[in-house]
């Protein structure tokens, strides 16, 4: 018998089983249809035990069962008062019909209540009533087919990363539905670019472009998918960049920029072709135009590193190419090499948030120990620096930490230097725990990548292979 969790959810506890502590719902409690309770943060400490649930109502609760649509529509409305959300969603089912021909039922009510539980804020540092996923993204769907079916499709695919022996009707709605979204967008597309065009319908698109994106790094299996939804977003990003026309929901804007920006930098060490720049709105240059509230929802305060990853990406491609040629080092590159390192060794963090100040920190290392590989003297004496600035880092930032979400890049970059099999089991064992508390198979991929790496052997120019065209297509996030 598995051991009793003294830290799991109450549920766990009376049964006796081994809870994972994943927030808000376990996975044992949501793989059983169970209620998911657990101690109120803000309660004042009580010893572990029975006697502790049923106290003074210092619980929190999370409902898992499949119940029908209007349990289950209510269900999702208490949660969102309880959270704070805005006040978007109807009293019940029967108020509120799915936009257009999104399908009704209780699957659909299963995966919105998924979405608004668990998926939205797993792919966000920010949570509940400040997540731009919640705040911003669920009222503009609710009146929204195209969103709506683009929200449900992900939502059910990483329901189904979570639970992969989910039932036949729900895996049948998530990709129904994606679908559905597909097809919506392609008849929406002359909008946002024909003779008439609105820039609200082409950023409208971009939003679900990204959206797509997100949901192919939640399944994890195929970059090619991923590929083509991020050129889409680089052209419609184009498109809104030199539009004439001004967005009327700048709430909209910033959050789909940022998505975009996050997206787009990560994406710029794809393996298979030449980094393509960022574009952004000439607002966005060098700072977010403004700081509203969908700032920050996946840069956390590392903005500014994130900008300049396309450029460690362009110094090492362009240095790659040439090292192939056989000719030596070349002055201009290792001049340019200097300038770029010394602008991220001297960023900032800008934030009073310790857990957003270290994954911040994760990216500069990351950057850095990915120039230094390739053009510092000591190369090694680089790596090794980087792997105890690595464990410190992560020693302090917990895989539970809603920032971790974006994580998984940086310990990759530094992970794929691992030499030793102490720095390999510290970039493995925290990458299983973000798979584990996430549900997302980009970091899933991102580790079998790793393990393929370290079976290579030492020799092998790990950056070349890796973060060049010579090799398969790679996107992480």
């Amino acid at each position: 018998m598995a051991a009793r969790s003294r830290l799991g959810c109450f549920s766990c506890r009376r049964r006796k089983k081994k809870c994972d502590e994943v927030k808000p719902i376990c996975t044992a409690c949501l793989r059983n249809d169970l209620r998911c309770e657990w101690p109120d943060p803000n309660a004042s400490p009580r010893a572990p035990g029975r006697a502790s649930a049923k106290a003074s109502g210092s619980t929190q609760t999370f409902d898992a069962t499949l119940v029908p649509a209007s349990d289950a529509w209510a269900l999702a409305s208490r949660e969102s008062a309880r959270r704070n959300l805005p006040a978007t969603i109807p009293a019940s089912p029967s108020s509120f019909l799915l936009p257009g021909s999104a399908i009704t039922g209780s699957e659909t009510w299963r995966l919105l209540d998924h979405y608004l539980k668990d998926t939205a804020n797993r792919l966000a540092c920010l949570q509940d009533s400040a997540n731009p996923f919640l705040h911003t993204l669920l009222p503009a769907a609710l009146g929204d087919e195209l969103l709506m079916n683009s929200i449900l499709a992900l939502s059910g695919v990483h329901l189904m990363q979570r639970l992969p022996e989910l039932s036949s009707d729900i895996q049948s709605l998530t990709w129904s539905s994606y679908t559905r979204a597909l097809k919506q967008l392609r008849l929406t597309l002359p909008t946002a670019f024909g003779q008439g065009s609105s820039v609200d319908a082409a950023w409208r698109a971009l939003l679900v472009v990204l959206i797509f994106y997100l949901l192919e790094a939640t399944r994890g299996n195929d970059p090619k998918a991923m590929q083509r939804h991020l050129g889409g977003a680089h052209h419609l990003m184009a498109y809104v960049k030199n539009a004439n026309a001004s967005p009327t929901q700048p709430s909209i804007v910033s959050f789909t920029t940022e998505l975009y920006i996050y997206n787009a930098a990560l994406a710029s060490f794809t393996t298979n072709c030449s980094p393509t720049p960022i574009m952004l709105p000439n607002a966005w240059t060098t700072t977010p135009a403004t700081a509203g509230p969908e700032i920050g929802v996946l840069c956390g305060c590392a903005y500014e590193l994130f900008t300049l990853v396309p450029r460690v990406s362009a110094l090492l491609w362009e240095e790659s190419s040439h090292s192939q040629s056989g000719n030596g080092q070349n002055p201009h590159l290792v001049s340019q090499y200097h300038v770029l390192r010394a602008q991220i060794s001297n960023w900032i963090p800008r934030s009073d948030q310790q857990e957003l100040i270290l994954c911040a920190e994760l990216y500069q290392q990351s950057l850095l120990l990915l120039l230094d590989s390739r053009f510092a003297d000591d190369a090694q004496s680089c790596i090794d620096q980087a792997f105890r600035v690595l464990e410190s880092l992560l020693s302090r930032l917990p895989p539970t930490s809603p920032i971790a979400t974006t994580a998984t890049w940086p310990v990759f970059a530094i992970g794929i230097h691992a030499r030793d099999p102490h720095q390999k089991e510290l970039a493995r064992s925290y990458l299983r725990d973000l798979v584990r508390v996430f549900g997302m198979g980009v970091m899933e991929t991102a580790l079998n990548q790793l393990e393929e790496v370290w079976a290579a052997g030492p020799g092998v120019d790990v950056a070349s292979r890796i973060f060049t065209n010579r090799n398969e297509l790679l996107l992480l996030c």
